[in-house]
């Protein structure tokens, strides 16, 4: 679990009331507020897991990452807190080497107004990525309404939203996650209908339980495998679908599974690793037992800081499919600054990323064919 850094709410407000307009785009997904919303087990369309269909873009690209699985590992970089390729353009300046993959996070969605600060609808960035050969990929740090008043959060501790709401269609909380759930899918159908498939990570850690998602293991599932259909439903088969298992404290990581909502729903499984720093431990603790859990699925390294040189953990058999180490944000917020200049990182500085590009296996993004 890692802190992320959260733009203060007043600030927020007073860029949002400057900047706000309004959307006139049609909506991709179904608003019926008055009628009731399916759950994925009532399958009225017909349109279930075992049929599911991706998109001619999105099987190329699930093609392509079975094809190298074993052989090759894509490189990535987070995006800054939410919109941007803050950390791939730095890795670029001191390496003259792109990551393959750079993901966003729709961490601020409550926020995204068209031409204000924040403006997913805005696909420019994710166009340009996809434009230049790397991969998208995108996450979701759920903001739901905070226990303060007027103000949102994603960790558990300081909201009471109640993901064993999404059994009661008629609650709130329920219409909220429906709402969210289309919004995030509106914005993803943009890159669909642009030809560009998204590696798709949602839900993550839940089993940590320091997520209000991850607060009840049924729950959570059923909240997977609703937005699942509802974007299926939606004709937006343009996702790779990632899941990222965790464990409570004094946990074991075998827990962390109760959250998997079945493979049906799940294309990769990652883990994401702070501060384990020997490679032998990176395989066998966690490479391994997602091989012996999913023996199916593709495996990543979807988030780390800390950890391993790539090449000692290939060596002891953590093959991933994928790393994505965590941006620091004081290093990349601002490209302008000094700090961006320094080769130091809180997650994986220059000096890791150097010995990662000497290893042949290790694909930047002019290497990605699909």
């Amino acid at each position: 679990m890692k802190k992320l850094r959260i733009i203060p709410f007043a600030m927020l407000l007073v860029i949002v009331l400057a900047c706000g307009g309004s959307h006139n785009d049609d909506p991709v997904l179904p608003e019926q507020p008055e009628q009731p919303e399916p759950t994925a087990t009532d399958d009225p369309t017909g349109t279930t897991p075992e049929k599911k269909q991706r998109s001619a873009e999105a099987q190329r690209l699930y093609d392509y990452l079975v094809s190298i699985n074993g052989r090759k590992m894509l490189s990535g970089a987070m995006a800054n807190v939410n919109w941007n390729t803050n950390e791939a353009q730095w890795v670029y300046k001191h390496t003259n080497r792109w990551p393959a993959i750079n993901c966003f996070d729709f961490i601020h969605h409550v926020y995204s107004t068209p031409g204000s600060w924040i403006d997913y609808s805005n696909t420019k960035v994710a166009e340009d990525w996809h434009r230049d050969g790397g991969i998208v990929a995108a996450m979701w740090h759920w903001n739901v309404p905070a226990k303060k008043s007027g103000e949102y959060a994603f960790y558990a501790e300081d909201t009471s939203f109640d993901v064993r709401k999404i059994f009661d269609q008629s609650s709130a909380e329920y219409k909220q996650m429906i709402s969210d759930i289309d919004q995030i899918g509106r914005w993803l159908k943009v890159l669909r209908n642009k030809g560009i498939p998204v590696l798709w990570r949602p839900l993550h850690e839940a089993g940590g339980k320091w997520f209000w998602w991850g607060m009840d293991a049924e729950a959570c599932k059923e909240l997977w495998r609703v937005m699942y259909k509802r974007f299926a439903d939606a004709d937006i088969d343009n996702l790779i679908w990632v899941f990222t298992p965790a464990a409570a404290w004094q946990q074991p990581f075998s827990d962390g599974m109760r959250w998997y909502p079945g493979d049906e729903y799940v294309d990769i499984v990652g883990f994401d690793i702070y501060h384990v720093t020997n490679a032998r431990t990176c395989y066998q603790d966690y490479y391994k037992f997602l091989q012996q859990q999913c023996p199916d699925k593709l495996i990543a390294l979807t988030e780390f800081g800390d950890v391993a040189r790539i090449g000692s953990q290939w060596a002891e058999g953590a093959k991933w499919l994928f790393f994505m180490p965590w941006y620091d944000y004081d290093r990349t917020n601002n490209t302008s600054s000094s700090a961006f200049s320094s080769t130091n990182h809180g997650n994986a500085d220059i000096s890791w990323w150097q010995d990662a590009w000497k290893e042949d296996f290790v694909l930047s993004r002019d290497q990605v064919k699909y």
